[in-house]
C-alpha cells in the first residue's frame, strides 16, 4: 500500500504523501477536540437541567416545610393546655390560616368527648374559600375525620406523617395533601398524656403546582410530580393526576426514579412516547419525587448545533489544507512537468528549447537555470560532434581514396609467362590486409628482363597515413632505381640512400628483395631485417631461407648490402610474409608464432600458391578472431616449376 503512495505524478504523490497524513492528524486532533467540546456540552446540560430540578424540588420542599411547622405549632399550643373552648379554638385556627399563605385549610381533629363533653365528632376546620378564610365544623353526615388515614395514620404511628396525596371529599373538596402531628392531652405532673387529637394543614397540589405548571422545560419538556406511591400528582395531561401512577406508563422509569434518589437517565416519554432525557430530584419533606423531562432533541440542541459547527468547521479545514497542499505542490510541479517537457523535446532533437525559471522555490529556478546551461552545453556539443563527425567523413572519404590509391600500386593479379620459350612455370600469388585504412605492408613483383623475376616484401614501420607514404615512397624508389643494368645489392643501396636523406620522418623499412632466374632456379636475396622466407621443398619439412643480415632500409647511409643465392629445385615453393603474421595476438594475448605458421606450412606442402596464401590468411584471422588487428598482414608465395627440354 505504501508502494502505491510512491507512485503517480509528483504532484499527486506529494498530495497523498503531506495531505494524508496531515489530514488523518487533523481530523484525529478535530475528533478529540469535538469529542471533549460535545462531551463537555453534554455535561453542561446534564448539570443544568439535574440543577434545574434540585432547585424546583427544593422550592416545593421549602414550601411543604415550612407548612409543616404549623400543624407542630398547633399541637405543642394544645399539649400547653392554652385552649379551652370553642370558640377560642374557632379564632385562633381561622386567624392562623389567615396569617399562614400557602396553606389551603387547617384542621383540629379530637377524639370522642374529649374536648366537649358529649359530642363524639368535634374537627374544627378552617379553609379558604372565595378568598375568604371560612370556618367549619367537619362533622357526619358530611365528614367523619375518623375514616380518613391522616387522622388514623398518625395516632396509630405515633408521630406526624405526610400523607398521600387524595381528594378531599365533604372537606376542601380538592385534591390536596396533609401534613397530620398527634398531640396528648395535658397532665397536671407534665407528663405526656393520652392521645387527644390531630392538628393538620391541607397544601392543595393545585396551588404547589401553580409555579411547576408554569415552569419551561426545554421547549416542548414538562415536569412530573409524583407521590410517594408514584401516583402522579402534577403533568400536563390532567386527566392522569391521582388516577395513573408512573408504573403504568413506563415502568422502567418509574423503577428508576427511586425514593431519595436523583439523576438524569434517558428514558421514553411517559405520555408522548418519544425519547427523553429525566432529570429528577426528591422533596423531602413530603417524600415526592419531581422529574423534569426533557425531550432529547431538545436537551441536546445546543450539544448538537455545537458538534454540527464543529464538523463545518473541520470539514472547512479539511478542504483548506487540501487547497493549500494542492496549491503548493502546483507550484512545485508545474516547473518540474515543463523541465519533463522540456528534456522530451530536447530528446526528440530539439536543442532550441529554453525554461523560464519563474517559480518562487529556488531550488526550482536553480535548477531550471541548470537546465538551460545544461541545453547551451548540448547544443554546443552536438554542433561539435557535428563538426566532428562531418570531419571523420571527410577523412574517412580520403583514407579510403589514399586505400584505393595504394591498393592500385600493387602490382596487378600474377600472369604466368610459361609461354614463353626457355621460361619455367612461375606462379605467384599475394595477399595483403592493412591493419587500418591504409598500412605500411607492400610487395612488388615484375620482369626486369626475359629471364629474371624481381620480388619484393617490405614492411614499414609505424601504421596508417605516415607507413602508407613512407611505403608509397619506398615503393616508388624501388620501382625508379630497379632495372635489369642494376644488381640486387645496388638497388638496396640506392634505394636506402634516397631513403636515409628522409630521415627527419624517422621512419624506416624492412624488406626482402629477391631475384629469381626463372630459367636455372636460382633466387638471389638480400635482406634488409625482414623475416627470412620459407622454402617448401617436395616431401621436406619447411625450411626458412637464411641470407646475410642487412639493417632495414632508411636507417644507416651508404652500406654495403650483401646477398645470398639459393638453388631452387623444381616444385619448390617459397613463401613470403611480413611480421603481422607471427605476431597476431588473439583474446588470450597469444601470437600466432613462426612455429604455428611453419607448422600450418607443413600441412598445405601441396597446396596451389593460391590457396596456400588463403589458407595461412585464414588460419591468422581464424586465430585473432575478436581481437583488433595489431599489425598489416602480407603473404606472397611463388611456385618455382621449370619446362622439360623439349625432345628432338
Amino acid at each position: 500500500m505504501f508502494a502505491n503512495l510512491l507512485k503517480g505524478s509528483l504532484r499527486s504523490r506529494f498530495t497523498r504523501l503531506i495531505g494524508i497524513p496531515a489530514a488523518a492528524f487533523l481530523v484525529l486532533a478535530f475528533g478529540l477536540v469535538t469529542y471533549l467540546t460535545f462531551s463537555n456540552s453534554i455535561q453542561s446540560t446534564t448539570a443544568e437541567a439535574l440543577g434545574m430540578a434540585r432547585i424546583h424540588a427544593a422550592k416545593l420542599d421549602q414550601v411543604l416545610a415550612t407548612a409543616a411547622q404549623v400543624p407542630h405549632m398547633h399541637a405543642r399550643l394544645f399539649e400547653s393546655g392554652a385552649m379551652k373552648d370553642q370558640a377560642t379554638v374557632q379564632k385562633y385556627i381561622t386567624e392562623s390560616l389567615a396569617k399562614t399563605p400557602g396553606i389551603y385549610g387547617s384542621c383540629l381533629a379530637f377524639e370522642p368527648n374529649t374536648f366537649i363533653p358529649g359530642v363524639t365528632n368535634y374537627c374544627p376546620y378552617a379553609y379558604w374559600k372565595d378568598g375568604q378564610a371560612t370556618f367549619e365544623n367537619l362533622i357526619p353526615p358530611g365528614y367523619n375525620h375518623f375514616d380518613w388515614p391522616w387522622y388514623n395514620d398518625p395516632k396509630r404511628l405515633g408521630h406526624a406523617i405526610w400523607t398521600e396525596p387524595y381528594f378531599d371529599t365533604g372537606g376542601g373538596n380538592v385534591i390536596m395533601t396533609t401534613r397530620s402531628v398527634p398531640f396528648r392531652k395535658p397532665s397536671a405532673d407534665g407528663a405526656s398524656g393520652e392521645f387527644w387529637g390531630v392538628a393538620t394543614i391541607d397544601i392543595s397540589l393545585e396551588a404547589l403546582l401553580g409555579d411547576l405548571n408554569a415552569l419551561t422545560v426545554a421547549e416542548t419538556g414538562y415536569a412530573i410530580l409524583l407521590s410517594p406511591e408514584g401516583r402522579i400528582l402534577g403533568c400536563p395531561d390532567r386527566a392522569k393526576i391521582m388516577n395513573t401512577k408512573l408504573e403504568q406508563l413506563n415502568p422502567e422509569l418509574a423503577a428508576a426514579l427511586m425514593p431519595g434518589s436523583e439523576g438524569f437517565i434517558a428514558a421514553t416519554d411517559p405520555l408522548q412516547k418519544r425519547p427523553v432525557r429525566v432529570a429528577y430530584s426528591p422533596v423531602p419533606a413530603a417524600n415526592f419525587m419531581l422529574a423534569l423531562v426533557y425531550p432529547e432533541r431538545e436537551v441536546f440542541a445546543n450539544a448538537h448545533r455545537l458538534l454540527n459547527y464543529l464538523l463545518i468547521i473541520g470539514v472547512l479545514g479539511l478542504l483548506f489544507l487540501f487547497t493549500v497542499l494542492w496549491l503548493v505542490a502546483r507550484s512545485v510541479s508545474e516547473p518540474v512537468a515543463e523541465l519533463a517537457s522540456a528534456a522530451r523535446k530536447i530528446a526528440d532533437g530539439d536543442l532550441v528549447q529554453r525554461l523560464e525559471a519563474r517559480s518562487n522555490i529556488d531550488e526550482v529556478r536553480e535548477l531550471a537555470s541548470a537546465f538551460d546551461k545544461m541545453t547551451r552545453d548540448l547544443r554546443m556539443r552536438m554542433e561539435e560532434l557535428r563538426y566532428t563527425t562531418t570531419l571523420k567523413e571527410r577523412m574517412a572519404g580520403e583514407l579510403n581514396a589514399a586505400r584505393s590509391i595504394q591498393m592500385s600500386m600493387l602490382p596487378r593479379e600474377w600472369r604466368d609467362k610459361a609461354g614463353w620459350e626457355g621460361h619455367a612455370r612461375v606462379a605467384l600469388h599475394a595477399i595483403i590486409q592493412p591493419a587500418r585504412e591504409v598500412g605500411g605492408d607492400f610487395y612488388d613483383y615484375r620482369f626486369l628482363d626475359d629471364r629474371r623475376l624481381s620480388i619484393l616484401i617490405g614492411d614499414v614501420s609505424g601504421k596508417g597515413v605516415p607507413a602508407a607514404l613512407f611505403m608509397a615512397m619506398t615503393q616508388t624508389l624501388f620501382q625508379a632505381h630497379a632495372d635489369a643494368t642494376r644488381t640486387v645489392t645496388d638497388v638496396m643501396a640506392r634505394v636506402n640512400n634516397a631513403l636515409c636523406a628522409e630521415t627527419h620522418t624517422g621512419m624506416f623499412v624492412t624488406l626482402l628483395y629477391a631475384m629469381l632466374d626463372v630459367q636455372t632456379g636460382t633466387l638471389e636475396m638480400c635482406n634488409a631485417g625482414h623475416l627470412p622466407p620459407f622454402r617448401l621443398a617436395h616431401g621436406k619439412p619447411p625450411t626458412q631461407i637464411e641470407s646475410a643480415r642487412n639493417p632495414a632500409l632508411g636507417l644507416v647511409k651508404d652500406i654495403q648490402f650483401k646477398t645470398a643465392t639459393t638453388q631452387l629445385d623444381p616444385e619448390d615453393r617459397v613463401f613470403f610474409y611480413t611480421d603481422g603474421v607471427t605476431e597476431a595476438f588473439n583474446q588470450k594475448n597469444e601470437l600466432y608464432s613462426t612455429a604455428r605458421l611453419e607448422a600450418l606450412l607443413e600441412r598445405s606442402m601441396d597446396v596451389p600458391v593460391e590457396m596456400l596464401t588463403q589458407t595461412v590468411i585464414a588460419d591468422v584471422q581464424h586465430h585473432a578472431m575478436g581481437h583488433e588487428a595489431s599489425d598489416d598482414l602480407t603473404v606472397l608465395a611463388v611456385g618455382y616449376n621449370p619446362k622439360e627440354a623439349p625432345r628432338g
